[in-house]
């Protein structure tokens, strides 16, 4: 099964969704001006350069024309000199503009010039001679001037043109930026929403299950489906719903628990008032002092049982904000030790304790009940003469108290609801009073809020209650 993207992967996922669109835009926009503005640096440069060799050819052709005269009319060999330096000059020119045309015209005329200037020559060859006539070379040198003319025009055209192409260059760029932007931002928009959908759905669910807690919906599962982090969050809630249905259902065990133990008593104790009422005096004193007894007995328990309730709520809330600390569980035993030696020399019960040190975590008044509770059980059942051994040990990473008493122990049929609230065993011979059934479920609870258990370890002779907590130090 594979595992879903947490949160944040998913969010940086999305942001590089959401960009990349804007990105890549962003980077063809810049190849594509870029491609434009070196294209349009060529293109000037070039057209600057063709126009520059446009007019040095124009400016090389008049040269020639009046060198050609010259030499005509004078017949001096430096004037035809002074010609064949223009016209290389002129020639070079040309083959510039017809090497870097960027029209067919332009080359159509830069071969007509050409061709032109070629007849020119010829005839002032001849000229040295004295062949060729002066209509004939005037008319030649007239069509030489035409087609320089025309290779400057068509120059000057081709600049106009190119002038005039860098807008619509310009234009169709602008109309292919908006294009790119038109498409890109709904991309970017509905990559977000699809993301902002994702995000969304278990945000939602988590809002629904925590809105369903609150109004006491423990009915309903709580299922989040998308990111792996906000999975667990719903997970932990689903725990949570559990939690608070078990504490719902554990409440309403206690409160009919507590409904019942309590009307015992006080039924007993109705009773015996009415039937103190029916005697009126007449009855004899046994029936009397059995009577009493009856309700003195009933409402020593009833107290009792008020008392445990009291004191364990009243625990409870003192120890609910108490930090977890470390507690040495060694003196705190030996404290509830020396304050239940009156009550065990009284009864003539030994106490006997090995205890080793020991350092755990957790809240010393609930530690506290756990051991007052452990002793009080077995100071009740130890008959007179016997003894309660207690023993620490430390081990490794756990810490063990055993309270071992030396009464009847408890029958194989009781040891499984030994546990429960509101169970209590035999009542002990020497006692006219049950007890209220909850001191062994209070320090069961306390013992699992600490990580740790109370076990009952058979044993031949006598209750045997063993604490396991998890250790900090030794």
């Amino acid at each position: 099964m594979s595992r879903s993207p947490k949160l944040l992967s998913l969010m940086l996922l999305g942001f590089v969704l959401v960009s990349l669109p804007l990105v890549a835009a962003l980077v063809t926009a810049i190849a594509k001006v870029d491609r434009l503005a070196r294209e349009t640096r060529n293109d000037m440069m070039a057209v600057q350069q063709n126009a520059v060799a446009s007019r040095g050819f124009l400016e090389r052709a008049t040269a020639m024309e009046r060198s050609a005269r010259q030499f005509y009319a004078l017949r001096d060999p430096s004037f035809l000199e002074l010609y064949e330096e223009h016209r290389q000059a002129a020639l070079e020119l040309l083959n510039q503009l017809g090497r870097d045309a960027y029209s067919p015209e332009l080359v159509a005329v830069v071969n007509h010039a050409r061709e032109a200037e070629l007849k020119v020559e010829l005839l002032l060859l001849e000229a040295i001679d004295g062949v060729p006539e002066k209509a004939t070379l005037e008319a030649a040198l007239e069509a030489f001037r035409q087609q320089s003319l025309a290779v400057s025009r068509e120059q000057n055209t081709i600049s106009r043109q190119m002038a005039s192409v860098l807008p619509d260059k310009a234009s169709r760029l602008q109309r292919s930026l908006i294009v790119q932007a038109a498409l890109a931002i709904p991309i970017s928009i509905a990559v977000a929403a699809i993301f902002l959908i994702v995000v969304a759905s278990p945000l939602r669910q988590i809002g629904r299950g925590i809105r369903a807690l609150g109004r006491g919906a423990l009915g309903e599962p709580i299922q989040v489906s998308g990111a792996h982090d906000l999975e667990e969050l719903g997970q932990r809630l689903e725990w949570l719903r559990h939690r608070l249905v078990e504490l719902e259902s554990q409440k309403a065990q206690f409160l009919r628990n507590v409904s019942h133990e309590l009307k015992t008593p006080l039924t007993n104790i109705r009773e015996g008032a009415e039937l103190l009422l029916e005697e009126r005096g007449d009855g004899n004193a046994r029936e009397l002092t059995t009577i009493a007894q009856i309700v003195q007995a009933n409402s020593i328990r009833l107290q009792k049982m008020i008392e445990a309730l009291l004191r364990y709520g009243a625990e409870g809330d003192l120890a609910a904000g108490e930090p977890d600390q470390p507690v040495a569980l060694h003196d705190l035993v030996a404290e509830v030790v020396e304050r239940h030696a009156q009550v065990a020399a009284a009864r003539s019960v030994e106490l006997r304790q090995d205890l080793q040190p020991a350092v755990v975590t957790g809240s010393p008044k609930r530690l506290q009940v756990i051991v007052d509770n452990l002793m009080s059980n077995a100071l009740k059942y130890t008959p007179p003469g016997g003894h309660v051994n207690v023993g620490l040990t430390a081990g490794v990473g756990s810490v063990q108290l055993d309270v071992h008493d030396s009464g009847p122990g408890v029958d194989e049929q009781d040891r499984a609801r030994v546990f429960d609230w509101f169970y209590s065993g035999p009542k002990p011979p020497d006692s006219i009073v049950a007890g209220s059934g909850m001191g062994l479920a209070i320090a069961q609870e306390y013992a699992e809020q600490h990580d740790g258990r109370i076990e009952l370890v058979p044993d031949s002779g006598g209750a045997h209650f063993r604490l396991i907590l998890r250790m900090r130090a030794t």
